[in-house]
């Protein structure tokens, strides 16, 4: 049973009610709420793509007749000099107040961050849409609570945020669950929030503060439909990833090859996209052995 609302009152109160009257029906009734779990209601936990080689798989590859062309995939791998596709680490910085209402007001709007100033208040942004107002006006409740002041849709959003001031530095409630609604909705299959993260760090060197940053700007550069892959997926990130660097005043700079000091030579350097490539290949080599 899912409750849709604001808040879980009704599903907390269904399950009080059915903790009681579970052991007479015999039966176990699931009780969500479309914020709270909502991943387990849009199924958004990563789903493995390439099966496991397990320990009963590898007898049948290697008695048959197919190690030869098995050991000319991996053994490139191991004989090539060790590969680095790091970058240079950017200095992390706090998120800030101003981030956060920009970009919830400009994703409730479904525009663009350069398409909302913010030196207008929101009532003057919603041009007399009066539910509009009140329905962003309440998601500003939901992410910093009791901080938004009273009449937050007269102040300007540059005023509202200062208002708002310190709040913990972090993505609110209803941020993650912006998030967790576009990946559940929009990414292909395994293309997780987490995966992005890692992606974040180590092709753009984006700490986590920086990464919430960025995830404030893919919220208003949704796309209109899920994406059909990963390649597609990889896409729209760089391109959000761009727009992040130009609105935060940032470059990403490689870091030297092979850890050792800038300017000497090092390891060889590949593109993450390369070595994804190379992987994808070895993966579906061996599931085609499996099957």
């Amino acid at each position: 049973m899912v409750e849709v609302g604001v808040s879980s009152i009704l599903s907390d109160m269904a399950a009080k009610t059915l903790k009681s009257e579970e052991a007479l029906i015999g039966k176990h009734v699931e009780i969500l709420h479309i914020d709270r779990d909502r991943d387990a209601i849009y199924y958004t936990q990563p789903r493995e793509e390439v099966p496991e080689l397990t320990t009963s798989a590898l007898p049948a590859l290697l008695e048959g007749s197919t190690l030869p062309a098995m050991a000319a995939v991996v053994e490139p791998a191991v004989s090539t000099p060790q590969l680095s596709v790091t970058v240079a680490a950017l200095v992390d910085v706090p998120l800030q107040a101003l981030d956060v209402v920009h970009a919830l007001v400009t994703h409730k709007l479904k525009r663009l961050l350069a398409d909302v100033s913010t030196l207008k208040s929101i009532k003057a942004l919603v041009d007399g849409k009066s539910t509009l107002q009140n329905e962003i006006v309440g998601d500003l409740h939901k992410e910093f609570g009791s901080k938004v002041p009273d009449k937050a849709e007269e102040l300007s959003l540059q005023d509202l945020a200062a208002a708002i001031g310190a709040f913990g530095g972090g993505l609110g409630k209803h941020t993650q669950a912006q998030l967790a609604r576009l990946f559940g909705n929009k990414m292909p299959g395994g293309f997780s929030l987490s995966s992005t993260r890692s992606v974040l760090q180590s092709v753009y060197g984006l700490g986590l503060q920086r990464q919430d940053a960025l995830f404030l700007v893919a919220l208003t550069m949704e796309p209109s439909s899920r994406l059909s892959g990963n390649a597609e997926a990889k896409t729209w990130l760089g391109t959000v990833a761009e727009a992040y660097a130009a609105k935060a005043g940032i470059s990403y700079a490689a870091a030297s090859a092979g850890g050792g000091p800038s300017g000497q030579a090092g390891a060889p350097v590949i593109s993450s996209a390369e070595m994804e490539k190379m992987q994808q290949k070895q993966h579906e080599h061996i599931r085609q052995q499996i099957q």
